[in-house]
């Protein structure tokens, strides 16, 4: 097998293999915070003596260090995030009228600490390995860096995906900041730019007269960074990404469970600003949900909810004169409480 597909491969598995590892430390630690700051610490600390070791080592098996030593030190900052330990002075769900700039200024203290740390480290690493000839780690990092960046970037702008599964319990409260839209004026963008960079880099590791380390390092950037940009294309496709590593995840060992609410308004209630909190809610914003059934009574009539097989279905119906408005949902690791709070408050602000 030539060398190049070699280096594909194992990008890609190492790709998916890290992120099923950090997804399931971080569900199965959920609230041990020492842990979780250990298993961060650590993975840096390997990351950087890995680094440190590649730094002059112009072979291809450097180029494997090199790329795996920026594995650690990525995967040390995602589990330092997703494990809530270094995220950002706001840890708040969006308050509803929060808009423009007021809206972008409060996502931003979601995020800010651990974006400044990530700055931080990336400025470290430049003035400690900058030197060195095996450039491999650091061009991982910063291609870690900026897509992930884009890729939250497009979140907060709106996209189809938003992905909230794969949030653990205690960050679901950043979903609030996620928009829900078919496209954003940025995606575009991200996507040329994103595919531009990786050709560039294919291009490299298949350039006339490139030497093994080369053709290695090369190869496994340029399909960490292919990676990247399906990953993005996921952002705008109806197809639940999280599947990928389930294995990962650890709501398949809870139990399912069933909450329900129902109000006393009779309404009727404005059914226009429903589908998003409906969407935020079988996305996974509360625990993943597996069905959602209910009724609405709408301006023009009883409007039926039906969540199965992860489709939504709405359809106008004729319904008894005692039927209530509420809904029924089954799930596991489900916040019923949050649940109950943004539907009574969607049904105060919507109700007549």
């Amino acid at each position: 097998m030539p060398e190049s597909v070699t280096a594909a491969l194992i990008a890609i598995f190492l790709w998916w293999l890290t992120t099923g590892a950090i997804l399931f430390a971080v569900t199965k630690l959920a609230g041990h915070r020492l842990a979780l700051g250990a298993a961060s610490a650590g993975l840096l600390a390997v990351g950087l003596v890995m680094l440190h070791a590649a730094s002059d080592d112009v072979t291809a098996n450097g180029a494997y260090l090199s790329f795996v030593a920026a594995l650690a030190i990525w995967g040390a900052v995602e589990i330092s995030f997703l494990g809530g330990l270094i995220t950002g002075p706001n840890r708040s769900e969006m308050p509803a009228q929060f808009t423009g700039l007021r809206r972008f200024w409060s996502a931003t203290r979601v995020v800010l600490w651990h974006e400044l740390f990530i700055l931080g480290l990336g400025f470290l690493l430049i003035i400690a390995f900058a030197q060195g000839p095996n450039q491999i780690g650091l061009l991982t990092y910063g291609i870690l860096w900026l897509m992930r960046l884009s890729a939250k970037l497009n979140l907060y702008l709106g996209v189809r995906n938003t992905g909230e599964r794969l949030l653990p319990a205690h960050l679901r409260y950043m979903s609030s900041y996620f928009a829900h839209r078919p496209m954003n004026l940025l995606f575009p963008f991200s996507i040329t730019l994103g595919t531009m960079l990786s050709a560039l880099l294919f291009h490299k590791a298949f350039a006339a007269g490139a030497d093994a380390y080369q053709a290695t390092g090369f190869m496994l950037v340029a399909t960490m960074a292919s990676l990247a940009v399906i990953e993005h294309w996921f952002l705008m496709l109806p197809l639940p990404l999280e599947a990928l590593w389930r294995w990962g995840l650890r709501d398949q060992e809870s139990p399912a469970q069933t909450g329900s609410w129902s109000t006393d308004r009779n309404g009727p209630f404005d059914t226009r600003p429903l589908n998003a909190l409906l969407t935020r809610i079988t996305a996974g914003a509360f625990g993943s949900v597996e069905s959602l059934r209910g009724s609405i009574r709408a301006p023009d009539g009883w409007l039926t909810l039906d969540f199965t097989n992860g489709t939504m279905h709405l359809r106008r119906e004729a319904v008894p004169e005692t039927t209530r408005t509420g809904i029924i949902v089954t799930g596991r690791l489900l916040d019923m409480r949050g649940i109950q709070a943004e539907l009574e408050d969607y049904a105060l602000r919507h109700g007549a």
